[in-house]
């Protein structure tokens, strides 16, 4: 487990970055609201527990206001939030030690995103007009800050490799090469793939450099390098390695297409990768962070 203090810098970060399953972006561009007069938050934990609970102090003395959520396999869970910025703490059973993250069960299930989807502001998933509407490519419910740029047209314009059929739904990721939620999230949809049911456009960006000593430019810019059908193959490699492949010069254009890919990231409001746009059967524009936790009802919103 991460230093509190390391753990705890992630309520520095966005707020709805830590509730999906994904890695953060560190400039993200429009930060969520917290929940207006009329929401209703879980209770906060009371202030004899807290002094209780070393692990609690830990946790209030960096300024967060601690909410109690259900039990999950044993473990105490805390809603932490600090200002507009949260996370989520999973207690040990001496209340000695606290483990800040995501939470999955033996199906895959995220637990913790299911925890606090009930709490406004929580799980990023915009919704945008169908194409044929008059107001195409503007948001039927606009949150304040959020971007107006049409996110399937945005990407469409930059940098993308293609895994699956040519011709199958296509659905563009968002990805950081060495993000271990993008890789968790190409592992689960390489079924898919694999039987035409979709088409990624894999989406190569770098955000997570902070967190690897800067490992994650190298790795988009390898893949940024490679034919867009055999981008799949060389994300799977840099992957195996856990970098970049040091022997691979990266292209000439690689370094434009990357400063490209990332200014589209920024102008849709990416907050986290894996970031999925896609259109769907209706011809709604979806922008969601994270693996579908359902994905089933993910490819029936597909274009059949």
């Amino acid at each position: 487990m991460r230093p509190l203090l390391t753990a705890l810098v992630a309520l520095s970060t966005p707020a709805l970055a830590l509730a999906a399953p994904a890695c953060p972006a560190p400039e993200p561009i429009a930060p969520t609201p917290l929940p207006g007069a009329g929401a209703v938050m879980p209770p906060t934990v009371p202030a004899a527990e807290i002094a209780a609970s070393p692990a609690l102090r830990r946790i209030v003395s960096h300024g967060a206001v601690l909410y109690r959520l259900p039990t999950e396999h044993g473990l105490h869970a805390v809603f932490a939030r600090s200002g507009s910025q949260f996370r989520v703490f999973y207690l040990t059973p001496d209340d000695q030690a606290e483990i800040g993250g995501v939470m999955w069960d033996a199906a895959g299930h995220n637990i913790t995103r299911s925890q606090v989807a009930a709490i406004p502001g929580t799980v990023p998933t915009v919704h945008w007009a169908p194409a044929t509407a008059p107001s195409a490519g503007v948001p039927t419910t606009q949150p304040p800050g959020q971007a107006t740029t049409d996110p399937v047209a945005r990407l469409a314009a930059a940098h993308f490799g293609l895994e699956g059929r040519d011709g199958a739904p296509r659905v563009y990721m968002l990805i950081d090469p060495l993000c271990p939620f993008s890789t968790r999230a190409f592992s689960a949809l390489a079924p898919y793939t694999a039987s035409d049911r979709l088409q990624l456009a894999l989406v190569p960006v770098s955000i997570n450099d902070h967190e690897n000593n800067g490992a994650s430019t190298p790795a988009a810019l390898e893949l940024l390098s490679a034919d867009p059908h055999a981008m799949g193959d060389v994300w799977r490699h840099v992957s195996g390695l856990g970098h970049a492949d040091m022997q691979k010069a990266p292209s000439p254009v690689a370094q434009a297409a990357l400063t490209l890919n990332l200014s589209a990231a920024h102008a849709i409001g990416m907050r986290g990768t894996p970031t999925l746009v896609w259109k769907d059967r209706t011809g709604a524009i979806r922008q969601e962070a994270g693996t579908p936790d359902d994905l089933n009802q993910f490819l029936a919103s597909l274009p059949s």
